[in-house]
């Protein structure tokens, strides 16, 4: 009778050799009276470990054989052949750190290169070469929340904000964040109802605790809180002129998120971005709420 494997066990089973080997060769087909594959492996150690290799489901006997099952195919196929290739590899990764470290390469060189190194070793199946250079794409929303806050939390001095989106754990990492000192931009682009001069008005009528309306009350009178409204045609976010994260606009659906790329180390086009930000900024009004409490 199977359970249901945990992480722990899963790498408890990839953490000793002879059940790895046991399951690679399960991933074949195992005759079940043969052991001569154990090397110095017992008939009590082999069986008690295709014992445990069963009782998690990671192999089951069918016809006088022992064979992967669909889960112990997957974790034979992705994990354990994937981590030799990668292992076997393993100066040709080490080089492609060594190159991204580098800070006399241009951007587009670094990623030409990085892009052969993992062509030429194999690797591409199993590697996303944006993985290993200064890119990522993001299509699910979710991500694009925690691919956001991570920049936020990396943020050093200073943040462009562009965004017609709200997610609250992202809003209460921004305040905190700009309550501890970083400078940042906000050209608020939501509906009214939900509006970020809204939500902190609320915050100040009803605080939940005297910490968040300190927080609250200290951010709105701080020049480090750039906040204007204005119509965001789409978002983006810029972190210390060189990292950018922004959206890609989908034609049949306009309003809907679609996809997001981040560039981690190109100044360039983190300029190029605030720019934009700017531009859209001229057209922005500042919240009543700050100029009230600005103008006292």
């Amino acid at each position: 009778m199977s359970e249901q494997a945990t992480l722990e066990q899963v790498f408890s089973i990839l953490a000793d050799r002879h059940s790895v080997n046991i399951l690679k060769n399960a991933y074949s087909g195992l005759k079940a009276s043969s052991t001569s594959y154990t090397g110095n492996l017992s008939k009590k150690q082999f069986y008690a470990r295709l014992k445990r290799l069963k009782d998690l489901g990671f192999i089951d006997k069918h016809d006088g054989f022992y064979r992967t099952t669909t889960f112990g195919s997957l974790v034979c196929n992705g994990y354990v052949s994937t981590m030799e290739q990668v292992l076997n590899n393993f100066w040709n990764l080490k080089a492609v750190d060594i190159l991204k470290a580098r800070k006399d390469f241009p951007l587009h060189q670094k990623e030409s290169v990085i892009n052969e190194i993992i062509q030429n070793c194999n690797l591409r199946n199993i590697v996303n070469v944006t993985h290993l250079s200064g890119f990522s794409i993001i299509k699910d929303y979710n991500q694009l929340v925690i691919e956001v806050i991570k920049l936020l939390d990396n943020a050093k001095k200073e943040v462009y904000l562009a965004t017609r989106y709200h997610d609250p754990n992202f809003s209460s990492r921004m305040f905190k964040r700009v309550y501890e000192g970083l400078t940042m931009h906000l050209l608020d682009g939501l509906p009214e109802q939900i509006s970020v001069e809204n939500r902190l008005n609320a915050v100040l009528r009803t605080p939940p605790n005297k910490e968040t309306f300190d927080m609250v009350n200290s951010i709105i009178r701080s020049q480090r809180f750039d906040l204007k409204k204005a119509v965001v045609p789409s978002s983006f976010m810029v972190v210390d002129g060189t990292t950018v994260c922004y959206e890609t606009v989908g034609y049949s659906n306009p309003e809907q998120f679609t996809v997001a790329i981040s560039h981690y180390d190109d100044p360039y086009l983190a300029q190029r971005f605030i720019s934009y930000y700017k531009t859209l900024a001229k057209d922005a009004t500042v919240p009543r709420l700050l100029e009230s409490v600005r103008e006292r």
